[in-house]
């Protein structure tokens, strides 16, 4: 396989994971709303099963992962450092952040184009974009 459509592939499959991640996140949002609004109206809701548990917790994960994800996409050009990105998220979402080499694994994880540019500094490298641009 050309290196070229492997490099598409693996950029439509990443583009996949995050999509998930925010329908995930706007269903837990939505949901949060619909319970409320039940709350406010007093209506009982112990006959309905519940599908799937939510967590505040997890809800607040996925915000901080996807809000990271997003500011290196939209600065690509930019090298970040673990101080700088965890107190840029830290802004956006009240979630306690694992572990610097943690977060920023599972942040690679979701998207590999997140890279290691030098020690302690990460940037948004798809090589697919910068081809494009030539």
């Amino acid at each position: 396989m050309e290196t070229n459509e492997s490099e598409q592939l693996i950029k439509r499959l990443t583009q996949s994971k995050e999509h998930i991640m925010r329908c995930m996140l706007n269903f837990m949002k939505e949901t949060e709303m619909i319970k409320e609004e039940m709350k406010k109206k007093e209506i009982d809701t112990t006959n309905i099963t519940s599908t799937l548990t939510l967590n505040q917790v997890h809800k607040e994960k996925l915000e901080a992962y996807l809000i990271a994800i997003q500011l290196f996409k939209s600065n690509p050009t930019e090298c970040f450092n673990l101080t700088s990105l965890r107190k840029h998220v830290q802004e956006r979402v009240d979630y306690p952040l694992p572990s610097n080499a943690y977060f920023i694994e599972k942040l690679q994880e979701i998207n590999p184009f997140i890279q290691k540019v030098r020690h302690g500094c990460y940037q948004y490298i798809d090589h697919f974009l910068e081809k494009e641009n030539y």
